[in-house]
């Protein structure tokens, strides 16, 4: 679980200097754009797309629910402190960054465990042709 956090974060961290970059002048400090209220919220968004990450098993689903993620946390921000980017638009696309690479993840990871339980199973002697 915390490695998907820390996953989360990561992402968050990178996708909130991206979609910052957009509002800053281009002479903008990397430190400018890491102290935003978007990258803040990012990084929420990560934190908790990575804690459903870790308690989901479908792909589509921790898509899905990141967009909702997403959409919520900037929403939330946009309650609370005013700043308005339109919230819902910004957190869909944040959440979908962030979950798509969550379910890109997901894949990745099956994939790699039932290659390896094939090949642990033709070692020992099963084949796909029955000798």
């Amino acid at each position: 679980m915390i490695k998907k956090i820390i996953i989360g974060v990561v992402l968050g961290t990178l996708i909130g200097l991206f979609t910052t970059s957009f509002f800053k002048p281009p002479n903008t400090e990397l430190v400018e754009l890491f102290l935003t209220k978007i990258t803040a919220t990012s990084i929420v968004a990560g934190v908790f797309c990575g804690i459903y990450a870790h308690l989901s098993k479908s792909k589509l689903q921790i898509f899905l629910v990141s967009i909702l993620i997403g959409m919520t946390i900037f929403f939330l921000k946009y309650l609370i402190t005013g700043h308005n980017f339109d919230p819902l638009t910004m957190g869909a696309f944040t959440g979908a960054l962030i979950g798509a690479a969550f379910s890109i993840i997901k894949k990745i990871e099956t994939s790699l465990k039932i290659m390896s339980r094939l090949k642990r199973r033709r070692e020992s002697g099963f084949n796909l042709d029955g000798y």
